[in-house]
C-alpha cells in the first residue's frame, strides 16, 4: 500500500510563519500597495480633467462654504483662495485658475477693479461675481469689468456648480429675479438703435416679453399653456433670430434693435 506524502511547510529559522504563508502575505501587501497607487494615479488623472476655481472674499465665511460646496462637484476642483484682491493677483499668476469665485464689496480693491486687473492681464479667464448684493448697480459694475456672470450667496452647490459650469461655455449667468433691473439699466445707458424687421412670430414674442421679465420656463409654459419642451424650442429659435446665446443677449439684442421696448420689462 501506497503512502500518501503530506505537503510540509516550512518554518522559517526564528519559528515564526511558514515560508509559504510569508510570501503569500507579502504578496498581499504588494497588491494592497499597487491597488493604492493606481486610485491615487487615478484621482489625480481626475482632478487633473476637472475646471480649476479660486474663491477669492475677504470672510472666512463665504470661502468656507464655497470650500463645502465645491468638494463634490464632479466637473470642478477648488485649487485655492483669497482673501483680497492683491492675494487674487498673486493666486492666479501661481494657481492658473480657469474661473474665479468673487465677491463684490472687498476693502481696498474691490471685486470691479480686481476684475479689472484680472482681465486686463488674462482675457480668458472666466469670473464670476459671488455677493449678498442684489443690486442693479454692483451687477452692471461687475459686468463692465469684464465678469462673465452673477451668483448672489444664497444659491445651494447645484445652483453655484450649474453657473459656474455655465461661465466656463462662455454663457453669462444672472439670478433671473435680477434680470428685469439690469436690462433696464442697459437700456437707459445704451443708444437704442432704429427698429429692425426681425421676423418673429406672436408665440415668439410672447415668450420674449416674458423673459424680459425674468419668468423662468416653466412658468412660461405653465403661463402660456405649453409643453417645457416647446418652450425650450421657441427660445433657441429667439436665439438664433437675435444671434444671442442666453437669454441675457436676447432681451439685450432685442432692446437694442427696438423689438421691445423697456415697457415690456
Amino acid at each position: 500500500m501506497r503512502l500518501g506524502v503530506r505537503p510540509v511547510a516550512i518554518v522559517g529559522q526564528d519559528g515564526g510563519e511558514p515560508q509559504e504563508t510569508q510570501v503569500a502575505i507579502r504578496q498581499r501587501v504588494s497588491s494592497a500597495l499597487l491597488v493604492g497607487k493606481l486610485r491615487g494615479i487615478a484621482k489625480q488623472a481626475r482632478d487633473h480633467t476637472k475646471h480649476r476655481v479660486l474663491v477669492v472674499d475677504d470672510s472666512i465665511v463665504p470661502r468656507t462654504a464655497a470650500r463645502a460646496m465645491l468638494s463634490s462637484a464632479p466637473d470642478l476642483n477648488l485649487v485655492g483662495e483669497a482673501a483680497s484682491g492683491a492675494e487674487a493677483l498673486r493666486s492666479v499668476d501661481s494657481l492658473k485658475p480657469d474661473i474665479v469665485l468673487m465677491d463684490v464689496h472687498m476693502p481696498e480693491m474691490d471685486g470691479p477693479t480686481t476684475a479689472s486687473a484680472l482681465m486686463a492681464k488674462y482675457p480668458d479667464l472666466k469670473i464670476i461675481a459671488w455677493t449678498v448684493s442684489e443690486s442693479s448697480d454692483d451687477l452692471v459694475r461687475m459686468m463692465q469689468a469684464g465678469c462673465s456672470g452673477y451668483v448672489l450667496k444664497d444659491v445651494g452647490p447645484a445652483e453655484l456648480n450649474r453657473a459656474l459650469l455655465a461661465a466656463l461655455r462662455s454663457e453669462s449667468p444672472v439670478p433671473r429675479r435680477m434680470i428685469p433691473d439690469m436690462l433696464r439699466r442697459v437700456a437707459q445707458s445704451t443708444p437704442r438703435s432704429t427698429p429692425q424687421p426681425i421676423p418673429l412670430t406672436s408665440r415668439e414674442m410672447q415668450i420674449l416679453r416674458a423673459v424680459a421679465k425674468g419668468h423662468t420656463t416653466k412658468r412660461i409654459a405653465k403661463d402660456l399653456g405649453l409643453a417645457v419642451s416647446s418652450v425650450e424650442t421657441h427660445l433657441r429659435n429667439l436665439f438664433k433670430k437675435l444671434n444671442a446665446a442666453n437669454r441675457g443677449e436676447a432681451v439685450s439684442s432685442a432692446l437694442r434693435l427696438g423689438v421691445i421696448t423697456l415697457s415690456d420689462l
